[in-house]
């Protein structure tokens, strides 16, 4: 834009990294604290440095993930906004090894699945979107609240997509025996991190338009 000073942005983008640095230290000096409230639970990670933080995890320890731990996360996803608060996501919890293995039979880029401690897949309703395909967001804005819960708590996770690929949908549907109105969007394995990964700056200028494109 006219008259903007490209110093300044540069020390913005400067001070962005030095935050993102500083911030994850914090996030992997340790597992970030929960304690109970009103709300189902609370973390001592703020919301910027849990955004700013997060990388997808491929790798898990063998500690197993609680079913109240998978409740937080489901809770989490509850929240998310959807068209017309119409709700059109459903979750199907995955701990059965046999299942897992099985995902990357019909999945090339699932082989870290079989070893998380368990497995969110998230799919559309089409009988509740409020208009044809946004199950496909509603179902998205739930994945990335999984994704950040878990990060928020000490976990980590990775959004491995079925959707729109037809051999990844047809082998989850066929192994999970979904009904044609049911989507598959993703499957989310989760579980404690056995890597370690740095937060990354990735804003990009270039990408920003102003009024008009």
């Amino acid at each position: 834009m006219p008259g903007r000073s490209k110093n300044k942005g540069f020390t913005r983008r400067k001070l962005l990294q030095g935050s993102l640095v500083a911030a994850g230290a914090i996030a992997m000096s340790g597992v970030p604290s929960v304690a109970r409230s009103a709300l189902p639970v609370q973390s001592n990670m703020d919301t910027l440095t849990c955004i700013f933080t997060r990388r997808s995890i491929r790798k898990y320890t063998s500690q197993p993930v609680t079913d109240e731990t998978v409740k937080i996360l489901l809770q989490a996803a509850m929240v998310a906004p959807t068209a017309r608060d119409e709700r059109s996501w459903e979750f199907i919890v995955i701990r059965d090894k046999n299942i897992l293995r099985q995902v990357p039979t019909f999945h090339p880029s699932a082989k870290h699945v079989p070893d998380a401690q368990v497995a969110v897949v998230i799919v559309g309703n089409k009988k509740l979107e409020a208009h044809p395909g946004l199950w496909a967001l509603d179902s998205s804005n739930a994945s990335m609240n999984i994704l950040l819960a878990a990060h928020s708590i000490g976990l980590g996770a990775v959004w491995t997509t079925f959707y729109p690929y037809e051999d990844r949908m047809a082998g989850i549907r066929k192994l999970l025996n979904l009904p044609d109105h049911i989507v598959p969007l993703n499957i989310i394995p989760i579980g404690y991190p056995a890597e370690k990964k740095p937060p990354e700056d990735r804003f990009n200028p270039s990408k920003i338009h102003y009024e008009r494109w």
